[in-house]
């Protein structure tokens, strides 16, 4: 089970998560792309870190939203949206070249995106267009959708992705972060969450009620304090399911 975080997010003079304490855990990041969080000084020193811990770098395009950190839905039309994720993913790929002598392994849409882009076919097409032209191996998302169809269709891996630190609805979609007890701060909770993931592809949900969730890889928001903490406990946690040598 793949453990990935959303990195990079930090700008200016405004310190946006613990990269350095929480890469160590991971086996990839989905770095800010500048339009939610993120700025190029940055970049500059995410992807070099990224690259010390053998951790595999995508790319977290979203919403030009920096006022509400890419979590509010913007109606753009289909051609600027395009246009855009072209923009953010070409800027990363060409630092994650300069600076690591890399490429993208992966691209996953942040936030209020993340979710218009699972229901909005034409946004879902776009993303997988941006990853065809630019030779990105996978789309990371939910695990059903547009985005996993659209990338199906298109012929690019697909990472299905669950959440150790957002709670889920019945219908399997995350809780609103407009609700109570919308992500999951205790660490043992987060890692006992990410051992149901792994161990049984299922979750508990608001209700109380485990319902099936098969899922490749399992993130942490980096934003969220004490997600350094948290990783360390879940990689701990998913040692377990290792059989012994």
């Amino acid at each position: 089970m793949l453990l990935n975080a959303d990195l990079g997010e930090s700008w200016y003079d405004r310190r946006v998560g613990n990269d350095a304490g929480l890469m160590p855990y991971l086996d990839l990041c989905n770095v800010a792309c500048g339009l939610h969080g993120g700025d190029a000084l940055t970049l500059q020193h995410t992807i070099p870190l990224a690259q010390r811990h053998g951790v595999r770098i995508g790319a977290h395009p979203s919403f030009p939203d920096r006022k509400h950190f890419g979590r509010r839905q913007m109606d753009l039309p289909d051609d600027r949206l395009y246009a855009l994720l072209l923009y953010q993913v070409s800027a990363l790929a060409g630092m994650v070249s300069a600076l690591a002598d890399a490429s993208l392994y992966h691209v996953k849409p942040h936030g209020a995106l993340y979710h218009y882009a699972n229901r909005h076919r034409p946004a879902a097409e776009s993303l997988v267009r941006v990853a065809l032209e630019l030779n990105i191996t996978y789309v990371m998302g939910p695990p059903r959708g547009a985005l996993r169809s659209a990338a199906e269709v298109a012929g690019l891996g697909y990472l299905a992705e669950g959440f150790v630190d957002r709670r889920y609805e019945p219908s399997l979609e995350l809780r609103s972060r407009q609700l109570p007890a919308a992500c999951i701060e205790d660490v043992e909770a987060a890692a006992r969450q990410a051992y149901e993931l792994a161990a049984h592809q299922r979750v508990l949900d608001t209700t109380g009620s485990y319902q099936t969730l098969r899922v490749d890889t399992l993130c942490l928001h980096g934003d969220h304090p004490g997600a350094a903490e948290r990783a360390r406990r879940v990689r701990e946690r998913l040692a377990d399911l290792i059989p012994p040598q």
